[in-house]
């Protein structure tokens, strides 16, 4: 875990189905955006307002519930919480 994420480009595809998001980061902070090679995708069910996550990976690693691997699952399962909790603290 790190207190800084240093965030890349994002692209958002809204009009796919599932609509998702893909972007860069790095942990480092002094790394330069085109230098970032790590890649964060996430797949959700609508676009807008972003409600429920259905997959997401973390570079060539992807996560969702129907995983047989139940460490990959359980992985998902707390992305979903955060995500559910980022939302309860925004409302």
């Amino acid at each position: 875990m790190t207190d800084t994420l240093n965030v890349g480009v994002v692209q958002s595809f809204p009009e796919l189905k599932p609509p998702g998001v893909r972007f860069k980061y790095s942990e480092r902070s002094d790394t330069k955006k085109a230098e970032m090679s790590d890649t964060f995708d996430c797949e959700f069910d609508q676009p807008n307002p972003i409600t429920k996550l259905l997959r997401f990976c973390v570079s060539r690693t992807c996560y969702s519930s129907d995983q047989e691997d139940g460490e990959r699952r359980r992985r998902f399962e707390e992305m979903q919480l955060l995500m559910q909790r980022g939302n309860s603290a925004r409302k």
